[in-house]
């Protein structure tokens, strides 16, 4: 648990109603599950409150919830009738998956912003969140030429190297091959499925996932419950998925029709930089990726430099110098608190700021990839 950095008290307490809301088919986003937490503090108040209770809710319009309608009311005392949502944390704990909320202050910074967020993260293995928040996503066709799988390891391998997580969906071909590049370079890869993340797909790739799942620092999530089987709708879901816990999304090969092109258009909708490897013009796995490049929909990129210059603040550096860091806001706030001890505990830190778990959470990540705090056992922290 230590590890992980997530607190025991609120994995137990609270997690599991966001869980059991997202096991209740009430159509109710992440976004607005995280609406209704920001205002009651808890998704264990609206799951153990009076019907009553929750239709005035909706109808407060200081609370501004209105999507808590009478349909919506009818639907949540139907499921508290049919879930336990202690029964679904230990069957959780029984497939050896745990589950990260959206409130949680360990939920990746970048996935939170993204539009329709997931209520929920299910995850297999012990990935590092903060490398996590310093990540690449990596795809391509699953049918690629010898050429784009030597690249796809390369580039993955040096991202691993260079302590820059490698995201990928752990299909057949390019993502295969960006996984195995990042472990085999002694680095860190998630693979984010379009099934539960207990259920292999494809069956083939089963030595990859209990790769991801042994390898520390490494994971396979979803944000479908454990035991989901794949549908052909859930791959385009996923690919929201993969882009927003990347900073930028590199294709490596793509026909016109690819599925990683969705992944790219995901990253242009989210605001990522996208990247393209150039192939040949008479190959029709280099379509898609020759189209973004000439489309300037993505920029060309012959080597890991060519990628890693547009991100200074994950390499610390620009034009070979350090990067100056001016705070302000939430994130000054915070760095004076943590400046005037010599460790602060989240807790502490949470107790003593004007910021809810989620926004002194982001205002950590973004100190944390400054430079300016670092991150202790224990989720304690100190000035660098």
């Amino acid at each position: 648990m230590q590890e992980s950095g997530y607190s025991l008290d609120f994995l137990e307490s609270e997690t599991k109603y966001w869980v059991a809301f997202d096991r209740a088919e009430i159509a109710m986003s992440g976004t607005k599950l995280r609406l209704i937490y920001d205002r009651l503090g808890s998704l264990e108040k609206l799951w153990k409150a009076d019907p009553l209770q929750i239709a005035e809710l909706g109808q407060d319009p200081f609370a501004r919830l209105p999507f808590l309608t009478d349909e919506v009311v009818g639907k949540i005392v139907s499921a508290r009738s049919r879930i336990d949502p202690d029964a679904l944390m230990q069957e959780l704990k029984d497939k050896d998956v745990w589950a990260l909320c959206l409130a949680h202050p360990n939920f990746p910074f970048g996935l939170r912003e993204i539009h329709q967020p997931p209520a929920v993260l299910y995850i297999k293995g012990k990935p590092d969140f903060i490398r996590l928040n310093k990540s690449i996503a990596v795809v391509g066709t699953r049918n690629p030429s010898p050429y784009g799988q030597k690249v796809a390891k390369q580039f993955a391998s040096e991202l691993g190297k260079r302590g820059i997580t490698v995201i990928s969906g752990m299909a057949l071909g390019i993502d295969s091959h960006s996984h195995w590049g990042a472990i085999e370079a002694g680095g860190t890869t998630v693979a984010v499925l379009g099934s539960g993340p207990d259920v292999i797909y494809p069956a083939t790739n089963r030595r990859l996932h209990q790769k991801l799942i042994d390898t520390p620092g490494c994971a396979v999530l979803s944000e479908y419950f454990p035991g989901t089987k794949p549908q052909t709708w859930m791959f385009p879901q996923r690919n929201r998925i993969i882009s927003g816990l990347s900073q930028g999304v590199l294709v490596v090969e793509a026909g016109q029709k690819s599925g990683s092109l969705l992944t790219a258009n995901q990253a242009f909708d989210q605001g990522r930089l996208v990247f393209a490897i150039p192939g040949r013009i008479d190959s029709p796995a280099s379509d898609g990726t020759n189209h973004l490049i000439s489309s300037n929909k993505a920029k060309l990129v012959s080597s890991i430099d060519d990628l890693l210059s547009e991100f200074a603040w994950i390499t610390g550096q620009y034009d070979g110098k350090p990067v100056p860091v001016e705070l302000f806001g939430p994130e000054k706030e915070v760095y004076d608190l943590i400046c005037a001890n010599p460790q602060i505990h989240f807790d502490q830190l949470a107790e003593k700021s004007s910021l809810s778990a989620g926004e002194l959470s982001s205002a950590l990540i973004m100190l944390e990839l400054a430079g300016a705090v670092e991150r202790l056992a224990g989720d304690n922290y100190q000035a660098s």
